[in-house]
This record gives C-alpha cells, sequence and structure tokens, in this order.
C-alpha cells in the first residue's frame, strides 16, 4: 500500500518478517532480537516434532535483520521444509477473517495518515518531503520500533489505532527537517 500527497511524500506500508517470526514461534527460539517481538497473531502452535538444528538459532537474528532490512534474506541452514508447510496452513494472511482485520488495518492507518499530512502541510505552509516504509506486522499489542531513520516496524494493532499518530509523527518530523 502506498499513500503519497503529490510527489512530495510518500509511505509505504507492507508487511514484513512474519515468517521468521513464525518460525521462531514454531520453533521456540529465543534471542534478545527474537525475544523483543511480541508474539504473533493469531498464536502459533509450537511445533514439537519438529528437529531445531542449532545452527539455525544461531542464524535466526541475521535472518531477522535481513527480512526486516532488505525485504527478504537467505534462509538460515537447516531450516525444516515442514515450517513452510505450517506457515500456509497458519491461515494468518488467508483466513476471511484475518483478511477483513488487515483490511480495517490499512483504513484506520490511512485515515491516520491523512489526518497528520494535513496538520503538517497547515503547520510547515508546504507539504513536507520525504520517504517512509512501514513494515505491518501482526503481533500482540501496539508494538513501534524503527528499524532505520526512515524505515519502522510497528503492529497491526497499532496502526488501525489512533495511537499511531504520535510515534508516526514522531518519525516524520525527524525525516522533514
Amino acid at each position: 500500500m502506498r499513500f503519497s500527497g503529490d510527489s512530495t511524500w510518500l509511505i509505504r506500508s507492507g508487511d514484513g518478517g512474519t515468517f521468521p517470526l513464525f518460525v521462531r514461534e514454531a520453533l521456540g527460539i529465543s534471542t534478545p532480537t527474537a525475544d523483543a517481538i511480541p508474539r504473533l497473531v493469531p498464536p502459533v502452535p509450537r511445533l514439537t516434532d519438529v528437529l531445531c538444528p542449532p545452527e539455525l538459532v544461531e542464524d535466526w537474528d541475521r535472518w531477522w535483520r535481513g527480512c526486516t532490512s532488505a525485504g527478504s534474506s537467505r534462509e538460515p541452514v537447516g531450516l525444516p521444509e515442514i515450517l513452510h508447510e505450517a506457515y500456509a496452513e497458519w491461515g494468518a494472511f488467508t483466513a476471511p477473517d484475518n483478511t477483513c482485520r488487515r483490511d480495517d488495518v490499512r483504513r484506520g492507518f490511512s485515515d491516520s495518515v491523512q489526518e497528520l499530512m494535513a496538520d503538517l502541510e497547515r503547520e510547515l505552509g508546504h507539504r513536507p518531503i520525504f520517504e517512509l516504509e512501514v513494515l505491518q506486522i501482526p503481533v500482540e499489542g501496539q508494538f513501534w520500533q524503527r528499524l532505520r531513520r526512515d524505515k519502522v516496524l510497528a503492529s497491526e494493532e497499532l496502526l488501525a489505532s489512533r495511537n499511531v499518530i504520535a510515534p508516526l509523527e514522531s518519525v516524520i518530523r525527524d525525516l522533514v527537517r
């Protein structure tokens, strides 16, 4: 999804890193980076009958950083193939209830963006110039994490809420200075 005023500002919103988070939960991977991100919604069943090679745990942080910075990354060595099947069955993106929820998230976020941009344009006296990428993830609670100056990670719950305006405004003000 893209939100743009005229050609002066652009906010791209898309999914990012959900499969690595699914793997984290299905296999019970715990690292400081993995533990800093809330649990996925809907909950992921733990796959107790799948062997989690130590190399996969050691490589998970690199994989996560690659997925959230570049959009994709080489999967860790030893990733059990069954995880791809389990991810497809999980249904977070295909179940009708979840599809409706994601549409509601996008509408709510779009409304918040338009309101914020109108306020900023009035305050500045011109359209701000910036680009921002928002990675939307289906995790518990109202979660926000700045990945780079022009890229953030946000939970669907936060994006659907008016509470997104404060962190979004903070990042945008930093980008337009």
